[in-house]
């Protein structure tokens, strides 16, 4: 396991991981995080379908975006992404599902990307984290441990990232991008550091 450190101005980015030649090939990350003592924040895994020229990653359109913000049950009167019985969720086309919002602390969610199924032009999938709560301030200063996995459709897990401390007064961290290019899929580990809601972390895609 590797640790993810803040992403600083003239330091030089973590090594990309290689994930598979197959432009396919489905994978699977998962967060799983511990709060701190006394705390039990809402910890959220978000990712978009997101189009990236050289100029940055850009998301165009609602239904990219994969957060348990933007589906029917959190939000009935603007969410776009239809939530299942058994509280999955997915983009439209089926490249990013969700395994659904877990509350408890010392658990985690998960976010299958199906490469089959991912929109033609989609070449970058930003990762994120979001920590909440509705009762008292919340950043990643009440989490005790965050990290993040991704394994392959076999469940062969290749390769981990537990986050710093150097995220505690953020909100919301970017932990990666799942990228396809001329080499299949790799997977980039960013540590970019937000505050503000998902929206505010949209914001910067758009």
């Amino acid at each position: 396991m590797l640790t993810l450190s803040l992403e600083k101005p003239g330091v030089e980015a973590p090594k990309k991981l290689r994930l598979s030649l197959n432009k396919s090939a489905l994978f699977v990350a998962t967060i799983a995080w511990k709060c701190t003592h006394g705390h039990n924040h809402d910890v959220d895994f978000h990712a978009f379908e997101a189009r990236n020229a050289g100029d940055g990653a850009k998301v165009s359109a609602l239904e990219s975006v994969l957060s348990t913000f933007n589906t029917d049950k959190m939000n009935p009167k603007a969410g776009v992404l239809k939530t299942n019985p058994d509280g999955a969720f997915a983009t439209p086309d089926g490249g990013l599902k969700h395994s659904g919002d877990i509350r408890v602390s010392g658990n985690s969610e998960t976010i299958t990307i199906d490469g089959s199924r991912v929109p033609e032009g989609v070449n970058e999938i930003p990762m994120f984290v979001t920590v909440y709560d509705k009762h008292e301030e919340a950043s990643f200063a009440n989490i005790e441990k965050a990290i993040i996995s991704i394994s392959d459709g076999n469940g062969k897990e290749l390769g981990s990232y537990k986050l710093s401390d150097e995220f505690k007064e953020f909100t919301a961290v970017q932990f990666g991008s799942v990228i396809l290019g001329e080499n299949g899929w790799e997977y980039a580990p960013v540590g970019r550091g937000f505050n503000g809601t998902i929206n505010d972390v949209l914001g910067q895609f758009s």
